[in-house]
Parts: structure tokens; sequence; C-alpha cells
């Protein structure tokens, strides 16, 4: 959220939203070995050495490459509207480096990018892993622009964790958009998108109560609540109505489960490294990139996968604030199904706590002093509780809507919606099922902005987007 323009333009540091950048980014640990992701790059080639030293020379010599794609490719593509296939191919093309940024992000999976750049297992995962964080699977061939910036600014570029927890960046917003002569209303879910010939005039709220409005509705729900339960059908296109039934979802969401701890995690691998024990993030125990690949198989079937390894961080440890003095959180989680295959959505009231001991087994693996007596509270997340906390995740899909080659850029949601405008008139989507997508980035909102500006005719008081002047290489 750091490099969006949502918080440069809105100046969300006014409002109390505040970065933290800890020296260790993230730490890979299994077995046979660890390696750790500094803010800076040197660290993390030197890091890279311990495992093996050919890998830390292509780091070195990569990462230098993937900031330029960072800040001049990716970021700009993210923070603009889609274009066609051919006419993004072509605009990429002219950039400096852009032939092989195409011959990468369209000709090989993340899983097959690794192979071939790295020959260590563990940096293999790094890379793999930054791919599974933004919900996509790392066997799919192409790389689109989310995923790769997820990957590249964990290898490369820096990384943060707000102050006081992400909802901070939504309370800033709050602020924002009341003091600006906005209202929200807390709780209350749409129940009608009011439409008259052929526009939308207003919305009609869960309690009944009805908005009108003057010159526009945004939609930043998923496409086919927004169409097909908020929207009469006798207003939709039939094409419409079927591409929105059509709409994919993600077959597997996130189990978590969030500790409150006396004391916080402590790695026994951090007696040989004791940086291991002030990493933002961590990833524990996969031995291969194929155990999550595995683990991604297991939970499409509907199983709960083997915790053969989780992902997870300890907030407290930067952001002290965020627990009592003297006490800590932490959370740690795995891939999972939202429909299980024996006894469906409903079936995670029975087995959540059974898989919350499964990752505390696992965990304890590699910081033993996670003991019960540790533990004042545990709180099992299911995909269930997903959908149920934000009821457009569907399925507990994160990113509203599977991230995937036919559903990214100029397809997301679907070719002929992918400009933030629809079939109604005065009716926009700007929610992460549009591009480019989901996770904290902004930038479904930011080109929303852009294309209701240009169609209203408002004067844009905030500048075009401009990387080069917010990443610095």
């Amino acid at each position: 959220m750091h490099d969006s323009p949502a918080h440069h333009d809105l100046q969300l540091d006014k409002y109390g939203v505040e970065y933290i950048f800890p020296r260790v980014k993230k730490a890979y640990i299994n077995h046979n070995g660890y390696f750790l992701h500094y803010q800076d790059i040197e660290a993390t080639a030197q890091s890279i050495a311990r495992v093996f030293q050919k890998d830390a020379d292509t780091y070195r010599r990569v990462a230098r490459q993937w900031l330029h794609w960072y800040r001049d490719i990716i970021l700009p593509d993210m923070y603009s509207a889609p274009t066609p296939p051919d006419i993004w191919e072509a605009e990429i093309r002219r950039k400096p480096g852009g032939a092989e940024f195409l011959r990468v992000a369209l000709g090989y999976s993340p899983l097959e990018y690794a192979n071939e750049l790295f020959e260590s297992d563990l940096v293999r995962i790094a890379l793999v892993r930054g791919a599974v964080i933004s919900e996509y699977d790392p066997a799919t061939k192409g790389i689109p622009s989310l995923v790769f910036a997820t990957m590249i600014s964990w290898f490369a570029q820096k990384n943060a964790m707000v102050r006081g927890g992400t909802r901070q960046v939504a309370e800033g917003i709050r602020q924002v958009i009341e003091e600006n002569g906005g209202k929200i209303f807390l709780g209350n879910g749409v129940q009608k998108i009011i439409v008259e010939n052929n526009t939308a005039k207003g919305v009609i709220l869960d309690d009944g109560r009805e908005f009108y409005a003057d010159r526009f509705v945004a939609s930043s729900v998923n496409p086919v609540q927004t169409f097909l339960f908020m929207i009469d059908e006798s207003h939709l296109p039939e094409s419409v109505r079927e591409k929105a039934a059509n709409f994919k979802f993600k077959e597997q969401s996130i189990f978590r489960v969030f500790l409150c701890l006396k004391e916080r995690p402590l790695f026994t691998m951090a007696e040989r490294e004791p940086d291991l024990n002030h990493s933002l993030y961590y990833t524990i125990g996969y031995d291969s990139p194929t155990d999550m690949t595995r683990m991604m198989q297991q939970a499409n079937e509907g199983l709960v996968p083997d915790v053969t390894g989780l992902s997870g961080g300890i907030p407290t440890i930067h952001d002290p604030s965020q627990a009592p003095p003297g006490f800590h959180t932490a959370f740690f989680s795995i891939l999972a199904p939202f429909d299980l295959a024996d006894g469906g959505p409903g079936k995670w009231n029975d087995v959540s706590r059974d898989v919350t001991e499964k990752l505390l087994a696992k965990l304890r693996e590699y910081a033993p002093n996670v003991k019960d007596a540790n533990i004042i509270g545990k709180f099992p997340y299911t995909p269930v509780d997903i959908e149920a906390c934000i009821p457009d995740m569907m399925n507990g899909d994160i990113c509203q809507g599977k991230v995937c080659p036919e559903q990214s850029g100029f397809n997301r949601p679907w070719a002929g919606m992918s400009q933030y405008r629809t079939c109604i008139d005065g009716l926009y989507l700007c929610g992460a099922s549009s591009h480019p997508g989901g996770l904290a980035v902004g930038g479904p909102g930011y080109n929303a902005a852009n294309a209701i500006a240009e169609d209203l005719k408002i004067e844009k008081w905030w500048p075009q987007y401009d990387a080069t002047k917010i990443v610095t290489i």
C-alpha cells in the first residue's frame, strides 16, 4: 500500500497511517536450513550465499532487473486501466527491458521461472511463495502483474506493516471521506441497486432505507453479487447474466489461527542466526515448491492439506501496540478448501480445532516455546468465517475472484467489463474483481476514480501516478 497512489494522493500519513519497515522482511526455515529476506538487497544476497553461492550471484543480477520492472512496467500497469492484450504487449515491448519482461510474464509459470533461475529448493520456495500469497496457482503459465509485483516486492522491494494493524488504512480512508462530506453506514449491506431507464439511480440497504445518487453508483462488491443479487435481471442483457454466473472464484481459501501469547515464538534455529527471531513474516517447514503445489491440489479436492508447512507473522515484534505491554500476538495459516469434501462448508465447525492443533504442532517443531501454557487464547479463522465476516469474499476468496490469466488484466472480471464501467449507465465497478485484483494495493479504486472523473467531466485534483517519484532504485 505504501507504493500506491491512494496512500500518497489521500495523504494517509496525516490520518495516522504509519508504516514500519523491519530490517528482516521474511524468514524461510526448514529442518535443513534457512535464509532471510532483508530490506537490503546485498544483505539478502549474503543470506542466500549461505545456502547456495550460485543462487546468490543470480539473485544479485536479477534483483536489479526486477526493481526496474516493478517501477517502470508493473506498477504503471497496475495503476491504469487495462488494454487489450495486443496493445498491452506492444506498449510493454517499447519500454526498456520490456521484451525480456514479456518473455517471462507470458512464457513461464512462477514455478517454472523459479526453477530456471535458482538451484536451491529453499530459494525457489521463496519465489513461488510470492505467487501463492497472491492467491495464484504457481504452476499456471503466465504471471499477471499483481502476482509479479508480489513476487518481486518480497525479493527486491521494500515491505512494510501498518502500525496498529492494517485496519488503520481503512480508518484513515474513513476520515478522508467524512472530512469531505461523505457518510459511511456501518453494518448495512446493500439489498438492491435502483435502476431506472438503464441508469443506476441509488441503492436500497438491507434495513430498507433508500439513498438516491445524483451522478453515479460504484460497487466494490464482486460481479456475481452486484449483477445477479442486487440488480433485477430485467435490467441486464443475457450475456452479462451469463458471464456473471460463470465468473470464477478460487478453489481454495485460507485457514488461519490467531494467537494471544505470554511470550513470542522463539525459533531454535535462531541460535545459529539471531535475525531469525526478528522477521516481519515467516514461511516454515516447506522442503520444496512441490510441497506448496501438493497442498493446493489437496485443497482443490476439498481436503484439509497435510500441514507440511505454514506461513505467518508475529506483529508485536515490531509493533508492541498490538498487545498489552509484555504480551504478543501471532498468526499462522495454510491453504484450505471452503467446501470440504466430507461434509461441505458446515464441517468446518467440527474440524477447526483439530486443524488448529496441527498448525501448532508444526510451529512447535521450530519454535518449541509455543506451549499450551504460553497461549492465553487461540482463535481459528476458517474459510467459512472469511465469507461470513466479509460476504463479498464468496467461498472465502480473499481476492473477490480467482486470479488466473483468463480473469486478469483486460479480462478482469471479463472482457467488455474491465474498464470499470458497466452495462448500466452510472454504475461502476471499483473492487478487487477488477484490474489489477485483490490484496491491499488500492488499484481498482484508483482506476475506477479516473474512469468516473473522465465520464463526469470532473477535474482531477490528483496527479497522474508516477512510480518513479515513489520507488527508489
